[in-house]
């Protein structure tokens, strides 16, 4: 079971764990045998995005192939970072790094900037598809991944080959369908 408790920039910072403590009291004395999962939440923060996306990965199935399918992707393609999303949503759902993160909200603000993105490109009547990023750091790469992913890949590593890592995203989507398929 999950409960969002809402609105909790509504409350003072000297007021906030302890009425959620509360509530979450409340809800533990009537659950019986029910795990709960608790989160404060706010619309104006990442709280939500976070909230969901543990909900989504959660009633997952197979997640642990899905972790071992990107570790092995992200490894042979040289990359920094593979990250999987639900398509709709960019929800996270799963990623495996080769670098030590610091940001812990950084899941849920790419998916912030990602659902911004994806709607300026409804405004402008483009289809979502796939994307190619450069700057002076890194190349991020994001593509639909299956009919309900994406997958972006994290590199920092200039001499890999554009054309391969998407080869390898071809060849990883039978891969993943076959997880998913109980294969």
């Amino acid at each position: 079971m999950f409960v969002l408790i809402n609105k909790m920039d509504k409350i003072g910072d000297d007021k906030r764990d302890a009425i959620f403590l509360n509530r979450k009291k409340q809800f533990e004395s009537k659950a019986g045998n029910f795990k709960i999962n608790f989160y404060q939440t706010s619309i104006w923060e990442n709280t939500l995005y976070k909230a969901w996306s543990d909900i989504i990965g959660s009633i997952i199935p197979k997640k642990d192939k899905i972790k071992e399918l990107l570790e092995k992707y992200c490894k042979a393609c040289q990359a920094d970072e593979v990250i999987l999303f639900e398509k709709n949503t960019f929800l996270y759902i799963s990623s495996f790094n080769n670098k030590e993160i610091k940001n812990k909200e950084r899941f849920e603000k790419i998916c912030e900037e990602m659902n911004k993105f994806k709607k300026t490109c409804q405004n402008d009547s483009k289809k979502f598809s796939n994307y190619l990023i450069k700057n002076v750091r890194n190349t991020i790469y994001l593509n639909e991944f299956e009919n309900s992913t994406c997958i972006m890949v994290v590199l920092s590593n200039k001499s890999v080959n554009l054309e391969l890592l998407k080869l390898n995203i071809g060849i990883s989507k039978k891969t993943f369908k076959g997880i998913m398929d109980g294969e």
